[in-house]
C-alpha cells in the first residue's frame, strides 16, 4: 500500500518538471526561429510593410517541434 501513496506522490511532482522543460524547450526553440526569421528579412530585404507578415512564420517551427516532442517524447514519460 506504501508503494502506491509514493508513486502517486512522486508522479505531479514529475509531470511538473516535465511541463517546465517543456516550457523552455519551446520558449528556446521560438527565439531561435524569430532569430532565423529577423535574419531571413535582412538578407533578402523585404519591405517594411511586408516583413511582420513574415515574422509570423517564426511561430509555425517551435509550435511543431512542441507538439511533436510532446507526443512522441514526453508521453512516454507521463
Amino acid at each position: 500500500m506504501s508503494e502506491v501513496v509514493k508513486s502517486s506522490t512522486r508522479s505531479p511532482a514529475r509531470i511538473a518538471i516535465l511541463l517546465v522543460g517543456m516550457v523552455f524547450f519551446f520558449t528556446a526553440t521560438l527565439l531561435a526561429s524569430f532569430f532565423g526569421v529577423i535574419a531571413m528579412i535582412n538578407e533578402m530585404d523585404i519591405p517594411g510593410d511586408v516583413a511582420p507578415n513574415v515574422f509570423m512564420i517564426g511561430l509555425i517551427p517551435p509550435s511543431v517541434l512542441t507538439i511533436l516532442l510532446y507526443t512522441k517524447v514526453l508521453s512516454r514519460f507521463i
